[in-house]
């Protein structure tokens, strides 16, 4: 799960906020899109800003993966639980999102012991299945007024 030769993988930065932002919604309209009703993706993209990702900069948790200048994907990982991997449409399939997991899967790893956790959008199951996740239960998450469907997997390491 290293990263392509041309992608860095770095901790991300406040400079960092819009761009993510702009990616998520994004791969929420592309790639999760397919997956979910028009109101669905609509309700979990309504009053997001580039603010909503500065609490987990501060802490450390997110981090982008950047090919060439063009950052191309981030995610978020803390003790325990994978919290976000998005890759900008335009880069995927480039092994961006493999690359992003690997640096959730450290994170999440560090000072824990036991499974890792992630709620996976409907699309990504697959994706997270390829890596040892295994499906343990159908879950929704509240994003504005919506109830967005989501999978909740695990990964056992020991």
């Amino acid at each position: 799960m290293s990263a392509p030769a041309d992608v860095a993988i770095r901790s991300a930065t406040v400079e960092d906020a819009q761009r993510i932002h702009e990616l998520h919604a994004a791969a929420v309209r592309l790639l999760c899109a397919p997956h979910y009703a028009p109101e669905i993706v609509e309700g979990w993209l309504a009053h997001r800003s580039a603010q909503a990702y500065l609490r987990g900069i501060a802490s450390g948790a997110m981090f982008v993966a950047v090919a060439g200048s063009r950052t191309a994907g981030f995610g978020e990982a803390v003790r325990g639980e994978v919290t976000a991997v998005f890759v900008d449409p335009a880069f995927a399939g480039r092994g961006i999102g493999s690359a992003l997991l690997g640096r959730a899967l450290r994170i999440a790893r560090a000072e824990h012991r036991g499974s890792v956790r992630l709620e996976s959008t409907l699309n990504a199951v697959g994706f997270y299945e390829r890596f040892g996740f295994s499906e343990v239960e159908r879950s929704f998450v509240r994003r504005n007024r919506v109830e967005v469907p989501v999978v909740v997997m695990e990964r056992s390491d020991g």
